[in-house]
């Protein structure tokens, strides 16, 4: 097991503590741990995991390449060094969570983990892959162990996006929002190093480069836009609230 606090990893066997064979301490890379299982000190957020992946920038960036789509690390890493840009919209967001889920649908049955934002007082879930890094720096990054597999229904609940005065549009959620209709088999699961640090790499590189990212989120954005005031427009529909 590798435990990542705020200033140290610390690498543990999984004999037990009284063992002759226990070993415990802190270790400089993460490279040689990256298929231990992970463990998140409380206060762990997502700038130290930054931290901890630019020490091995240049291993890292070959390794995970295809989870950047082949974007440069750096231009991630610079963007999480940025001073710390606070919206209104990211205080509804409590933490960061990795969540192992399993879909079963028609047969075929698919595991997957999802990383989003999460607001603790509502179980809601927020889309982050628009998101600047420096906006979310200071957010705790936690891993939930809960696990299921489960049949889905579509059309479950609203999933929430950073989109200034629009906050939420109408999406398939299938991942936190309990969108289940039976649940097949239910437990606790665990993570490697490795799936966390894809995860999150996968996750904030979904729409490209931070330049590419923002460019598309103004498109999506302006086309929202668009939509809104031809509803509004219409005489054939009721007035909308966002």
């Amino acid at each position: 097991m590798i435990k990542l606090t705020k200033n140290k990893a610390i690498y543990s066997n999984h004999y037990r503590p009284d063992s002759d064979l226990y070993v415990e301490k802190e270790v400089d890379k993460l490279l040689p741990y990256l298929d231990e299982i992970v463990e998140l000190s409380d206060n762990f957020t997502l700038a130290d995991l930054f931290f901890y992946i630019e020490r091995e920038k240049d291993l890292f960036d070959v390794i995970f390449t295809s989870h950047l789509g082949h974007y440069p690390l750096q231009l991630f890493i610079d963007e999480i060094k940025k001073p710390l840009v606070e919206k209104d919209w990211v205080k509804n967001i409590s933490y960061l969570e990795l969540r192992r889920y399993g879909e079963y649908f028609e047969g075929d049955i698919e595991i997957a983990i999802n990383f989003c934002g999460v607001d603790e007082k509502t179980d809601d879930g927020y889309a982050i892959e628009f998101t600047p890094l420096n906006e979310i720096k200071h957010l705790p990054l936690k891993l939930n162990k809960t696990f299921r597999i489960a049949k889905w229904r579509i059309f479950s609940k609203w999933v929430v996006y950073p989109l200034g005065w629009v906050r939420k549009i109408f999406n398939i959620s299938l991942e936190r929002w309990n969108p289940y209709e039976r649940v097949y088999v239910s437990g606790i699961t665990y993570f490697t190093l490795y799936e966390l640090i894809s995860t999150v790499l996968s996750e904030i590189s979904f729409y490209g480069s931070p330049e590419e990212r923002d460019k598309e989120w103004s498109r999506v954005e302006n086309n929202i836009t668009k939509v809104l005031s031809k509803l509004q427009k219409s005489e054939d529909n009721e007035e909308i609230e966002f």
